[in-house]
């Protein structure tokens, strides 16, 4: 049986290190014709690290006690004569995997290749060609490697497996004490450059000038220490810290959505986000910026509502309108959930990368 590692920065919470874990988690419950192991470099990051063990995944942490890319870069030169091929997700592991490895390298673009630092974009680039296959999870990002001189990439759209048991609206609104009456609206991000955090609490502002009696919470990791109490004092400096909860790092993002009345997405930039296909699966209505390949999944009236980005009073807007139209909103879900069982499965995703693995193989 062909072995494959799957190689990832970290393991946390993020939507990226989600769906590698989920990916993982899939192939192996369903018999793959193919033997996962899973690496990752920052050993804080390991909050998925449990669902893959459970599952039988062996999972190795590479990066050392201080998550060092150049130990990583060593271990996996030697390990990956192992192995049959590499599939990395994301620059960091996709730069060292090019670099190094002895295996074929299957690399993963998960966002817009524009929106990294510019060391990173640089090496990014630069070390490109030496990948074997290239996969992008939008069309977006595809369009965003143009010009990258390796490789063509092809688009495997992400895919989502959700436990609906698991995401039970059943004590949500109890936890933030929002009566039945009241909306409330989940945000699920964590704290970066571009994730739209200052958007969306400019947006509750706006939403509050208009008599908005309900909730906002927002659950996500800060990058950097004091970036969670630096999107609190915002809230507060705008006079809406009542209504609006930064929650920071959270394990039950599934149980908050499908709590949820809608959710919002108020990034600037994007690939694909999951967890806006997680929360079309779970039958909660999405109102999201229009960037990367958000208009693919959110398709005005159709779908969900799509406002410009960095646009607060348009995102107020499309808020009102989902949470005051039930019939129309109760159409729009519908045909949300049916677009996901149709077209973003896991298990299309993991058989369109096994496909890559093959052509490789073969």
């Amino acid at each position: 049986m062909p072995r494959v590692l799957v190689l990832v920065k970290g393991l946390g919470l993020g939507g990226a290190e989600r769906l590698v874990a989920e990916s993982v988690v899939h192939a192996a419950d369903a018999g793959s014709r193919f033997d996962y192991e899973v690496a990752f470099v920052l050993p804080w990051k390991d909050q998925l690290v449990g669902r893959l063990r459970e599952r039988g995944v062996t999972v190795m942490c590479i990066g050392g006690a201080r998550g060092s890319l150049g130990r990583a870069a060593l271990t996996l030169r030697s390990m990956s004569r192992s192995f049959d091929l590499v599939h990395a997700h994301l620059p960091a592991t996709g730069i060292i995997s090019r670099m190094v490895s002895k295996a074929p390298v299957v690399y993963t673009e998960h966002n817009i290749a524009s929106s990294y630092r510019l060391p990173t974009r640089m090496l990014n680039r630069t070390t490109y060609g030496r990948n074997t296959a290239v996969t992008a999870v939008s069309d977006a990002v595809f369009a965003s490697l143009e010009g990258y001189p390796g490789p063509q990439p092809r688009t495997i759209r992400n895919g989502v497996a959700v436990d609906v048991v698991e995401a039970a609206r059943d004590g949500v609104r109890a936890e933030f004490g929002v009566s039945e009456g009241q909306p409330l609206i989940v945000h699920v991000g964590n704290i970066r450059p571009h994730k739209g955090h200052e958007n969306l609490v400019r947006t509750v502002a706006a939403l509050r000038r208009r008599g908005f009696d309900g909730l906002v919470v927002s659950a996500g990791t800060e990058k950097h220490a004091g970036d969670l109490q630096r999107v609190r004092s915002l809230a507060e400096a705008e006079g809406v810290a009542s209504s609006i909860r930064f929650l920071g790092r959270r394990d039950d993002a599934h149980r908050l959505i499908g709590g949820a009345d809608l959710l919002v997405n108020p990034s600037d930039v994007e690939g694909l986000p999951v967890v806006i296909l997680e929360a079309m699966k779970l039958g909660v209505p999405v109102v999201a910026t229009d960037v990367g390949g958000v208009s693919t999944v959110v398709r005005p009236a159709e779908t969900g509502w799509l406002v410009p980005p960095g646009d607060p009073e348009s995102l107020a807007d499309a808020v009102t309108e989902a949470t005051s139209d039930e019939r129309a909103t109760a159409a729009i879900v519908e045909a949300a959930r049916q677009l996901i069982d149709e077209q973003y499965g896991i298990d299309r995703m993991v058989d369109e990368f096994e496909s890559v693995y093959e052509e490789i193989l073969q």
